[in-house]
């Protein structure tokens, strides 16, 4: 999930630009409600069902968000990170430090903040360790400009997933030993080498993979968003790009001994691997054979995975701009306030995010008898009224007032 976009100070109104604390791009804050009513979905509806015949199905919940809406949430982090630190003007000298030093805050809390949450009954992979250390890792680049971070960017996307598939090999025989629960919880630390290896190589979210949303994150954040072509280019290059490789790994999975040779691998029968490849699950040995190479099944890690994702996550963000700049040139101020319980509760992300997952603990008993569905609808309704009251007041989420202040004071040069 995505929290850390604070609107950079003097910077001015855009097209599609929300209202509330300072200036914010409401394309970015919708996008970032979009992830969160996705991982909230994920989270809720099983990916996958077994029908009154017998056989297994993937569910709505896995065909649209599983592997996007995370990817999304990271990739939007980027995006805010590149906001922060100037956008298109990017700083320097000590105003580039004190951001350095303000992320490196946030980074800190948020990373306490997930090994709590981890703690609870949610059966979820909290990601919020993860974010912690993405930012951290982030923060030398937060200097560089947009070509810079696109060649980084390309680079590592292309390149982490040749390099998690020739890791992941050295720990087989023991890969138990180096794999965690759901979430990384705060006694982990006391085994560093299995908590290092479980966040970077063999856990839910690998950070040889996943660094690679982020820096094309910093990356759009250079871009003028707020720009129509710009918003367009996302749209399109990130539709183009998530669609050929869906079509490019289907065509590879379709060669003669390529379901086989993954069905052996995983041991999984025809059916359940098919399920398997949209929901991401049941692909354990997957990586003993080649073909796993053109696997773009969620959570994967294998090349298709990723740039699929980046394509979904670039698209998502190109036409939510495009839709926030299309209502507030038709209708003006009521375009933007017809999006405000969608771009408030994207504002608010941190709060919603670890909100929902204390709500799933505490309310495991009350909702375990209704409807998959029905207990989703109700989720959602919760985050975009609490997004509508964002707005109309005008004050940020309880956990993103307490991030943004505690690090803006210790992130000031003394």
């Amino acid at each position: 999930m995505t929290h850390f976009s604070s609107p950079v100070a003097g910077a001015r109104s855009a097209p599609g630009a929300g209202s509330g604390i300072g200036t914010r791009l409401a394309g970015v804050d919708a996008a970032r409600g979009i992830a969160l009513l996705g991982m909230i979905a994920v989270h809720i509806v099983p990916l996958a069902l077994t029908t009154e015949a017998g056989e297994t199905e993937s569910t709505w919940a896995a065909e649209l968000f599983a592997g996007r809406s995370s990817a999304l949430f990271v990739l939007l982090s980027g995006v805010g990170l590149g906001l922060l630190s100037g956008g298109q003007s990017r700083l320097g000298g000590a105003g580039l430090a004190q951001v350095r030093r303000s992320v490196a805050v946030r980074a800190l809390l948020v990373f306490v903040l997930g090994l709590g949450l981890g703690l609870l009954e949610t059966h979820v992979a909290v990601i919020l360790v993860h974010y912690g250390l993405l930012f951290i890792f982030a923060i030398p680049f937060l200097g560089a400009g947009a070509r810079t971070l696109g060649f980084w960017a390309a680079g590592w996307l292309l390149l982490s997933p040749l390099a998690l598939y020739l890791l992941r090999p050295w720990l087989v025989g023991s890969m138990e030993l180096f794999r965690l629960g759901a979430s990384p919880l705060p006694q982990d630390l006391a085994t560093p080498s299995v908590f290092l290896a479980d966040v970077f190589v063999t856990g839910y979210y690998p950070l040889v993979i996943w660094f690679g949303f982020i820096l094309a994150g910093l990356c759009v954040g250079r871009l003028a968003l707020g720009r129509r072509p710009v918003a367009l280019a996302l749209a399109v290059g990130g539709t183009g790009l998530a669609v050929s490789t869906k079509l490019l790994s289907g065509w590879l999975l379709a060669s003669e001994g390529a379901l086989k040779s993954l069905a052996l691998a995983t041991g999984a029968p025809s059916r359940e691997l098919s399920v398997g490849l949209v929901t991401g699950q049941g692909l354990e040995g997957a990586m003993d054979t080649p073909w796993f190479l053109g696997v773009s099944a969620p959570h994967s890690g294998a090349p298709f995975d990723a740039l699929h994702v980046t394509g979904c996550a670039l698209a998502a963000l190109g036409a939510a701009q495009l839709l926030c700049m299309a209502l507030t040139a038709l209708l003006s101020k009521a375009g933007e306030v017809l999006l405000w319980p969608l771009t408030g509760a994207g504002a608010a992300t941190l709060t919603l995010y670890a909100g929902h997952l204390v709500a799933l603990d505490l309310l495991s008993e009350v909702s375990a008898d209704a409807a998959d569905i029905t207990v989703f609808i109700g989720y959602c309704v919760a985050c975009l009224v609490f997004g509508l009251v964002v707005k109309i007041t005008g004050r940020r989420g309880p956990l993103e007032a307490l991030v943004h202040s505690t690090s803006r004071t210790l992130g000031r040069s003394t």
